[in-house]
């Protein structure tokens, strides 16, 4: 149950947020606010300061402020005294501004938590190179797994998203021009500078458009130094996380193949759970060839494609197609790419001998039970023995004091961004309605939020306090951005909507609206009551 409970606190704050925009501009254009209540229904408790009785009531998901002589109804029954205080006798401007306010004290509420969020970012995934894919450009200029990038065309880079930040310039206007990359190398310290040009890949957002970009083939993707031994090693085993050699720390597996390239006489190895020390004959050194033994395959479920294609729980994969496979990442990588029917060779090591897997791909189309899209791909079922939560090396990032302006900005405008993409998909029919959720559904990632973190449950509060006040300027009558329409079309025209017509455009608003919270709520039961049955 404590789920609902962060819902509730997390959409309290939010419509408290909007109803004081309301409350404070309807102040200050010395307009009377009778009721300002959070929740809706009956009063759970009241108390009255001034003119105004505030409320907290009995249904948590939304509320609202009750103006003088903001009804329709309320007609000539305000006492000629109070008129300077009646909301329909303000200036159509300064109605303009009240019923705008809340939308506008959302976002500005959302640009401050989100200025919060950027304080638990100040240290960041720093720029080494976790990955270096051999048919990258990178690689192809002479740089190497472990390096840390320090500048890119003179701009510093201090954590690794400054990467992407510097490309991106690049990868909009789609011309990926050649680049100076100043690296540290990884085992000597030394700086060097590479003319590095970068490739143009591609990757698919949310709402599954493919956007082209310009790609060094590095991947912030640390890689724990387990082994496959590719050559028999007296002491080695196929899985053991070696933890030092000679006394000298290893915790990536690119530290490791660079330090069995002189000779050792010892090693300390995690085997199972157990850590165990490993003598060798020095001599022994040049003889030891390994790969990186995350990509054995540790389990095959039942039934999946890969079970059906003949792959096996202890398969070696070494390549796709050609394309040699280093990482489990570049194998989900390519067969993510695959299309509908294209031929499959998968090679692979099985019982210490080469073989080849051939096949051709089919996918099964399945639906996000979040978003509702149908998504298209090969359910493979095989998965890789290896550590997702290596740790990353962190570094602090760059103008700090700017930071959180230049991140909140960036997340307010993106969001935006999307909330009208997704808003234009869903009416072009592009991606499916399913995805609208309720009171449930906020409910569900308020909890997840809060379970992952302060910084998550912040995040999504001003996610939703951006989608709060981007729905209510939408130009229907009931929501904010209705009255903006009347109260705009009444200055412009310089007379007064007639009530009756106002009453026929609020009933309209008012179907549409609970038209579509019905629909967000069955979406809601339709979404997790499957879930919950599968649960138990």
């Amino acid at each position: 149950m404590y789920m609902y409970l962060f819902g509730i606190v997390l959409l309290g704050i939010v419509v408290l947020v909007h109803e004081f925009g309301h409350f404070i501009v309807a102040r200050m254009c010395k307009v009377r606010v009778e009721i300002f209540s959070i929740g809706f229904g009956k009063p759970l408790f009241k108390k009255k300061s001034g003119d105004t009785e505030y409320r907290i009531s009995l249904v948590p998901l939304g509320g609202y402020v009750k103006m003088l002589g903001e009804s329709t109804s309320e007609g000539d029954d305000i006492e000629e005294k109070d008129l300077p205080f009646a909301f329909n006798t303000k200036k159509w401007w300064q109605k303009v501004l009240i019923v705008c306010a809340g939308p506008v004290f959302n976002l500005i509420f959302a640009f401050l938590v989100l200025m919060v969020v950027s304080c638990f970012m100040f240290s960041a995934p720093s720029s080494v190179l976790e990955f270096v894919s051999s048919d990258g450009a990178a690689y192809a200029a002479g740089i190497s797994d472990g390096d840390r990038i320090i500048r890119i065309n003179g701009d510093d880079i201090a954590v690794w998203d400054d990467i992407p930040s510097i490309l991106a310039p690049m990868s909009e206007s789609g011309k990926c021009e050649n680049v100076t990359v100043e690296v540290e190398k990884a085992f000597t310290k030394e700086v060097k500078t590479y003319t590095v040009t970068p490739k143009t890949g591609s990757y698919t957002d949310p709402f599954g458009d493919t956007h082209s970009r310009c790609e060094l083939g590095v991947v912030r993707a640390p890689r724990e130094p387990k082994i496959f031994l590719l050559k028999e090693f007296s002491g080695l085993e196929n899985g053991d996380v070696v933890r030092s050699v000679d006394g000298e720390k290893i915790e990536r597996y690119y530290e490791l193949a660079e330090r069995i390239k002189k000779p050792f006489k010892k090693m300390t190895v995690l085997r199972g759970e157990k850590e165990i020390s490993v003598d060798f004959p020095e001599e022994s050194a040049e003889e030891l060839v390994i790969a990186y033994g995350g990509l054995v395959v540790n389990e095959v479920q039942s039934g999946s494609y890969s079970e059906k294609v003949g792959v096996k729980k202890g398969d070696f994969i070494t390549a796709v197609n050609g394309a040699e496979v280093t990482a489990p990442f570049q194998f989900y990588s390519v067969m993510g790419k695959l299309k509908e029917g294209g031929h499959v060779k998968l090679s692979l090591i099985r019982d210490k001998e080469p073989l080849d897997i051939e096949f051709n791909a089919s996918f099964d189309e399945t639906e996000n039970e979040m978003t509702g899209m149908r998504d298209k791909r090969i359910n493979w079922g095989a998965y890789f023995d290896y550590d997702p939560n290596v740790r990353e090396f962190y570094a602090r990032r760059s103008n700090l004091l700017t930071f959180p302006v230049r991140y909140a900005a960036k997340e307010l405008v993106d969001v935006i961004g999307a909330t009208f993409k997704g808003l234009a998909y869903m009416i072009s029919g592009k991606i499916s309605t399913k995805g609208l959720g309720g009171p449930i559904m906020i409910f569900d990632i308020s909890k997840r939020a809060a379970d992952a973190g302060v910084r998550y449950f912040l995040a999504i509060m001003a996610m939703i306090s951006i989608n709060l006040g981007l729905i209510n300027l939408f130009p229907i009558p009931v929501l904010d951005g209705g009255y903006v329409v009347m109260y705009g079309l009444e200055g412009i025209f310089r007379q007064t909507i007639p009530q009756k017509i106002k009453e026929k455009a609020l009933m309209v608003g008012l179907f549409l609206l609970c038209a579509l919270m019905v629909f967000a709520i069955f979406n809601d039961f339709a979404r997790y009551i499957p879930m919950f049955l599968n649960r138990n």
